[in-house]
């Protein structure tokens, strides 16, 4: 499949795309308000998206802590275009948009391996795959039952 890597700066495409998207993924975003609120707040965050067959086929939108550090703040690729170097490509121009704005790491919060939840241990191997270590699991961010892994990747 081909497919275009393209920043968004309409705020109702922005909701539009991460709402598409998002509901296909049910096994990582099936707490509903959860999703909603995702949906309802990428709009405030840089957002780049990923066209294939002249549809969204995945996202990544980012925020930036103190001046320095840059934060994954949700993504998701259509499950059909799993495995197609999308994830990776939507990655790379969000992490040179946090380089161009001068930032030193990155982080990036997913379910721990201590859940084991199959489909987050694809997660966690994907951000490995691009840099990421593990930094904390905080079980205190969201709840017990699902705890929170930050994960850190140094850009300098």
């Amino acid at each position: 499949m081909e497919y275009t890597i393209e920043k968004i700066v309409d705020n109702a495409k922005k909701t539009e795309y991460a709402g598409i998207i998002l509901n296909k993924l049910p096994e990582w975003f099936g707490n509903r308000e959860a999703l909603e609120n995702y949906v309802n707040t990428v709009c405030d965050y840089p957002f780049w998206a990923a066209f294939g067959n002249d549809k969204c086929v995945g996202f990544f939108s980012a925020k930036i802590h103190y001046s320095r550090t840059g934060d994954i703040y949700v993504c998701g690729i259509d499950p059909a275009c799993h495995g197609k170097g999308i994830g990776t490509s939507l990655y790379n121009e969000t992490e040179k948009y946090f380089r161009q704005n001068g930032c030193d790491h990155v982080i990036v919060k997913t379910l721990s391996e201590t859940a084991k939840d199959k489909n987050y241990l694809k997660t966690k191997k994907f951000y490995q795959k691009m840099g990421f270590s593990e930094l904390i699991t905080l079980t205190e961010m969201w709840d017990e039952e699902n705890p929170c892994l930050i994960m850190l990747k140094c850009l300098r």
